[in-house]
């Protein structure tokens, strides 16, 4: 994994590469073995925009050949990037793949992809009732709280838990604590999200390779299992 920050010196490509040579030295394999790279980013813009081209980072590599899945799903894309890693390799297309994820975010509220046109939801939410990012995850909140009764004081309580798990990670952006007092006390960005609560735009990647059974127990003796 690459830390997550703002590095402007950096490309996506750039970050992917650390995180993916960390990937390969944990999982004791060379680039060469990998069958199949699953990349994902929270929007497809090409390597040398915002977000990741798995094609670049194949380039950055070194060019073998290796069928690349490109993806974009918002904030699901590392997820969904994982789920096609693992079904590549659960349905014995591949005994390697390569799962990777990178950033390189604008700052501010994340706007459209630059494609104003009907087929692109954000631009329509956007277009059609002024809704930056926050502003809509408040809805969703809203929707929660009449439905379920979440209170505000729980939904602080995810932040206070996040900010803790920080602490102990060295490749977390922000690592400080912060009360639960702290949290419901900060700035009101869109009721009922606060300053806090909410993640903010960062550059990162994160890598990581998936295997077969078989070829797991060749490699360690300590496996993660899926």
């Amino acid at each position: 994994m690459h830390p997550w920050g703002k590095f402007e010196d950096k490309s996506v490509t750039q970050l992917m590469r650390v995180a993916v040579d960390a990937a390969l030295a944990d999982a004791g394999v060379k680039w060469q073995q990998i069958e199949a790279v699953a990349a994902a980013s929270s929007r497809f813009s090409g390597g040398r925009g915002w977000g990741l081209n798995g094609n670049d980072i194949v380039e950055e590599m070194g060019s073998t050949g290796v069928p690349v899945y490109n993806m974009s799903a918002g904030c699901a894309a590392g997820a969904n990037a994982f789920n096609v890693g693992y079904s590549l390799v659960a349905g014995g297309v591949y005994d390697l793949v390569l799962v990777v994820g990178g950033e390189k975010m604008p700052k501010g509220f994340i706007q459209t992809s630059g494609v104003q046109e009907e087929t692109d939801p954000e631009y329509l939410r956007q277009l059609c009732v002024g809704m930056p990012g926050p502003a809509f995850w408040a809805v969703m909140c809203r929707r929660r709280m009449a439905e379920y009764g979440t209170t505000e004081e729980q939904l602080a309580k995810i932040a206070v838990k996040a900010h803790k798990n920080a602490v102990h990670n060295p490749y977390a952006r922000f690592r400080k604590e912060f009360t639960l007092e702290e949290v419901m006390n900060s700035p009101l960005v869109s009721y009922p999200l606060r300053l806090y609560e909410i993640c903010p735009v960062s550059d990162g990647a994160a890598a990581v390779v998936l295997c077969s059974a078989e070829v797991a127990r060749r490699l360690t003796t300590k496996p993660v299992w899926v």
